[in-house]
């Protein structure tokens, strides 16, 4: 069998098992035969993560062919989903119920048991993570067993965000919202710019994030807000939107990886960007291309720290003169109460760091991690990190009461990889 990557292609591995089930009755047989054999099954959504929660030696299991809504309630706005659904494929769907999530990220790739089981978010200082939006779930539990659960039960904020070690969800209940459209504005401002406006610029906006490219000392900033104004892209932009952006962005990245004339490549980024506007439903705007590979690390931060922070890492950069291309992404998420979401009981601002694949990341990215260990800096779970159990002690109050539940729905491990063995079970 050929080893199997993840989609940033950073690490790969090689099952002795691999399980496609195509209903409950086979998804429970791939469990149980793990189960049997003393083994551990890991599930991959998208394969979209930067660490290895997927990686198996073992029994490895996708859910590609559990995919769509299979229930809706139009009065509660709410729908049953396969958990193996991909979010583009469940905005489509929804959308035909006229219906759409109420905040989602600017991916839409991954599955919704992989997006919601690390965490995964939008933006927008009134709005959760896409995990919030779940009031239903059930899941195989290492036994087998269909287990249920719902809004008020006393695991639901341990089930809602779990990194795959409580169970594979099969199941998904998501509170939606009627279909609505969003105007989208994108700009160049300076860091003076968009600092001196951004306190007012994430309370005014539903949607709010930056794109801050360090080599050039700029961001592009992105607003989106619900409208019923119709603002339609013209073909040229579109077509180059579409096609030529993503080419043109790799083929920078790769001239100024090799000749390292990066200043020379951000200014030819610069004279692209222009004060632009679209309107559109609300799966069709959130979503951008991300064909082009590469490194992600990406942590949430408490909200009040934000300048101190990002002040410290332009002063790292500075210092350290990191080169790259690839922007600091800028989030901002409301606080919520699931167990181990990084947004935790906390306002949030999320910083994500990147840097091209053929670019050497880890003094950057251990650096930078070095002033988000300083600010109470809790790692998104898909992205990457080198924290260990003593840390996730510190950062999360429940995190001892997830391990523990975690051992009495899996007292064998049968959920557990040794990366995961590393931080659970420890």
């Amino acid at each position: 069998m050929l080893p199997i990557k993840n989609w940033a292609e950073n690490f790969s591995f090689t099952p002795s098992h691999t399980h496609a089930p195509r209903n409950l009755s086979e998804l429970q047989s791939a469990v149980l035969k793990a189960r049997d054999l003393n083994q551990s099954i890991r599930v991959r959504g998208s394969g979209h993560s930067w660490n290895p929660l997927i990686a198996s030696d073992e029994h490895y299991l996708h859910l590609d062919h559990l995919q769509g809504i299979t229930s809706v309630d139009p009065q509660a706005k709410r729908a049953r989903v396969l958990a193996g659904t991909k979010l583009h494929r469940l905005g489509d769907e929804a959308f035909k119920h006229r219906l759409a999530m109420i905040n989602q990220g600017d991916i839409n790739r991954q599955s919704l048991a992989g997006a919601t089981s690390t965490g995964t978010h939008g933006t927008g200082l009134t709005l959760q993570s896409i995990s919030n939006q779940i009031t239903w779930l059930s899941y195989v539990d290492a036994q087998g067993e269909l287990r249920e659960s719902k809004l008020g039960d006393p695991d639901f904020n341990a089930l809602r965000l779990s990194l795959g070690s409580l169970g594979v969800l099969h199941e998904i209940e998501l509170q939606l919202t009627e279909s609505y459209q969003l105007k989208e504005e994108t700009m160049l401002k300076r860091r003076g710019e968009f600092l001196e406006t951004i306190q007012n610029d994430i309370k005014e906006n539903r949607h709010f994030e930056l794109f801050y490219f360090p080599v050039g000392d700029w961001a592009l900033v992105k607003k989106m807000n619900p409208t019923q104004e119709v603002i339609e892209q013209s073909a040229l932009s579109a077509f180059i939107q579409k096609h030529l952006e993503g080419p043109v962005y790799e083929a920078l990245n790769v001239l100024a990886t090799h000749s390292r004339s990066y200043a020379f490549c951000d200014r030819i980024m610069q004279s692209f960007i222009s004060h632009q506007a679209r309107s559109g439903w609300s799966h069709e705007i959130f979503p951008s291309n991300r064909d082009i590979r590469f490194m992600e690390m990406e942590y949430n931060l408490p909200l009040e720290n934000f300048t101190q922070a990002f002040d410290e890492i332009v002063a790292f950069i500075k210092k350290h003169h990191i080169q790259t291309l690839f922007p600091i992404e800028i989030r901002f998420v409301k606080a919520d109460d699931i167990w181990l979401s990084p947004a935790y009981q906390r306002a949030s601002v999320y910083f994500a760091i990147h840097t091209y694949r053929g670019e050497d990341h880890r003094f950057y990215f251990e650096g930078v991690q070095e002033i988000f260990k300083q600010f109470q800096g809790r790692p998104h779970w898909g992205k990457w990190h080198s924290l260990k159990t003593r840390d996730f002690t510190t950062l999360y109050p429940r995190f001892e009461d997830f391990r523990n539940l975690r051992q009495q729905l899996d007292p064998k491990g049968v959920f557990l990889n040794d990366y995961l063995k590393e931080i659970l079970a420890s």
